[in-house]
């Protein structure tokens, strides 16, 4: 599972009704001894392990009024609390959220409340449990009745408020946006939004410009309101604050100022810039929020390069055409020295030259300019568009070669030139675009053949297996502490050995606790020719999350060609698993998610997700090896049905 927190065990000793009685036990009686001892538990029941817990369950035990979160040495009979609470993790801070998910374990055979309410613990000792929540900080108390022994834990979590402004409340703002400094061009709009008491008048202003800007609040007593600013061709701004105002019925105001200030974007030239990492990520927008970035749209290589026309925070605007921009991170590239011209490629001649296992598309460009590549759905052909190019393009060498059946070129408008490359359905399963030089190079690679009668499908491939996370991101935490990292691995070295039985080659990315970079991952597979990725994880829930509703197994893919890989491995997860009598899991569903590991287009790559290490039941199968084995062997039939539909047969 993908950008999950470290969760940590805090377990906690603490004196018990049962040590106080034992330090007075040869001064009574035996039979006072037992008077005095049935007195102290007669008032606390037992949960009765119902998996629904309802109203009629008993009240759990009187919490101890001592801090059960400070950490001791253990006392002096040495008993040791056995309450361990995975998440949520001590003093962490939940959004404004109304319920969330507490999971952790305890001794098998105990009963367990958790604020008050009983809770089911599985065989493994492992529970979790949903509890509503209140804004502030906020206590989950758990108390644990094992055998005649009480343990009380509390652990402390901060909430945040859903406090709302009333029309009736004093005059306050309380934020106002822009929060990060832009620069912009003439033409371009501004929008102002702040947050305060709802129901007012409420207007903003620029320095540096003499006028007052009505703002609208989005809907009814919201205390949204918005504005908006269009930057003029006489505006002479650098570094202007925004100020935002609230005026009552009384004529009573109160003004709040932006962090985020404006300038106008230096144009009396262009500005060029070069791409100067190898992850480098054009987005199709700016941050949505200081966390929240825009969508990926392309991947231009190092050297690359670009007009840009604004900033935003740390983003800068580029200029693919006159009608069409990205946005890409500030630190990812260098400005130019200034009278560095924008690019102007003329692409002339086309060539095609193949292998048997791949054919590629070589154009000769004068320099590196940003390019986007779009497969066909059905594979029928691919789309390169080259932005700030033009076609001088007479010549096409070996047109029908390889797996290409014809290149045709368009001029889409006076600074996109687009190339179509033909192909037949199902003939290749990976492209990997590149500059060599200022050549481009489309290398599109081929399945490759199968001997008749071969014993798999997948017999003679390349696969390349990553064990989700390593150290020192160690991924998810099940209710007993079983940690994803070790999840993850165990049920790759399966999958590795029922891939080596079928004949397959394996390239396994993590062999242990490596520190293996996300980034790093999919490279591994390109640099060894792997011929399809498979990334094993398991998953969790964030916050706020229900893992009593949401579980089960999901497979996700990013790139068009591993669509149908993704469905086979799903499909087949979904006959194994869905009413099992030996593991019985629902299907969380098929995903198109943009993420690492499935998002290198050099060959069919999904992730697998097989079941939920938050979810008692489900962490215990994934300590089993017939359950990793019952994984392995799902993900090979999606595989074998994938590959067979793919790779042409010889030697009939």
């Amino acid at each position: 599972m993908l950008k999950r927190n470290t969760l940590k065990y805090i377990i906690i000793r603490e004196e018990t009704e049962v040590q106080m009685v034992k330090k007075t036990i040869h001064s009574i009686p035996l039979v006072l001894f037992m008077i005095l001892l049935s007195f102290l538990y007669c008032n606390v029941l037992y949960a009765d392990g119902n998996p629904d817990p309802v109203q009629s369950q008993p009240t759990a035990p009187a919490a101890n009024t001592e801090n059960a979160n400070a950490t001791a040495p253990a006392d002096s009979n040495g008993l040791k609390n056995p309450i361990q609470i995975v998440e949520p993790a001590e003093n962490e801070q939940l959004p404004a959220i109304p319920s969330t998910f507490v999971d952790g374990s305890v001794p098998v055979g105990g009963k367990l409340w958790i604020n008050g309410v009983s809770v089911p613990v599985y065989s493994s000792g492992g529970f979790v449990t949903m509890i509503q929540l209140a804004p502030g900080p906020f206590q989950i108390k758990a108390d644990l009745q094992l055998g005649e022994v009480t343990y009380h834990f509390i652990r402390n979590i901060i909430v945040a408020s859903t406090t709302k402004l009333q029309a009736s409340d004093p005059l306050k703002i309380m934020d106002v946006s822009p929060v990060q400094d832009q620069e912009l061009l003439p033409g371009d709009d501004v929008e102002v939004i702040s947050q305060g008491t709802p129901g007012k008048k409420a207007y903003f202003t620029v320095q540096g410009v003499h006028h007052q800007f009505p703002m609208i609040e989005s809907a009814p007593l919201s205390g949204i309101y918005r504005g908006v600013y269009q930057l003029k061709d006489h505006d002479r701004l650098r570094k202007s604050k925004f100020e935002v105002t609230l005026e009552d019925d009384n004529h009573q105001k109160v003004t709040k100022e932006s962090n985020g200030r404006l300038s106008i974007f230096p144009n009396r030239i262009p500005v060029m810039a070069e791409t100067i990492s190898p992850d480098v990520v054009l987005r199709t927008g700016p941050a949505l929020t200081q966390s929240d970035k825009a969508g990926y749209l392309m991947f231009p290589p190092a050297g690359t390069l670009f007009q840009i026309t604004g900033r935003k925070g740390e983003e800068y605007r580029v200029r693919l055409t006159k009608t069409k921009t990205v946005w890409v991170s500030t630190s990812q590239v260098k400005l130019l020295p200034q009278g560095t011209p924008p690019a102007q490629v003329v692409v002339g001649s086309i060539s095609v030259s193949s292998t048997d296992r791949s054919t590629k598309i070589l154009l000769p460009l004068s320099e590196k300019i940003p390019f986007t590549v779009e497969p066909d759905g059905n594979g029928e052909y691919i789309d390169v568009s080259f932005y700030g190019a033009y076609s001088n393009t007479d010549l096409i060498s070996n047109p029908v070669c390889g797996i290409v059946k014809g290149i045709s070129w368009f001029q889409d408008d006076e600074e996109t030139y687009r190339i179509r490359i033909y192909t037949g359905s199902k003939s290749w399963w990976g492209y990997d675009p590149r500059y060599e030089g200022n050549d481009f190079v489309l290398e599109l690679r081929t399945p490759p053949p199968i001997a008749a009668g071969a014993g798999s499908p997948i017999e003679g491939l390349t696969i390349a297996v990553d064990a989700g996370h390593g150290l020192p991101d160690t991924g998810a935490v099940g209710t007993t502490g079983y940690m994803e990292k070790d999840a993850n691995l165990a049920l790759a070295q399966n999958l590795q050995q029922q891939l080596l039985a079928k004949g397959a080659q394996v390239i396994m990315i993590r062999t242990g606790n490596d520190d293996v970079p996300l980034a790093e991952r999919p490279k591994i597979a390109w640099q060894n020719k792997a011929d399809i990725l498979i990334s094993v994880h398991n998953n969790a829930l964030p916050c706020g999350g229900n893992p009593l509703i949401k579980h089960g197994f999901g497979v996700y893919y990013f790139t068009p060609m591993s669509l149908q890989l993704a469905s086979e491995v799903h499909s087949a997860y979904c006959q194994r698993f869905i009413g099992a009598g030996d593991y019985n899991l629902p299907d969380d569903g098929l995903y198109y998610d943009n993420l690492a590991l499935t998002r290198s287009p050099q060959m069919p790559s999904i992730l697998t997700e097989s079941a939920y290490m938050i979810l008692p039941q489900e962490e215990a199968y994934l300590k089993t090896d017939g359950f990793r084995s019952a994984c392995a062997a799902a993900i090979i039939k999606g595989l074998e049905s994938y590959a067979g539909s793919m790779r042409p047969i010889i030697g009939h």
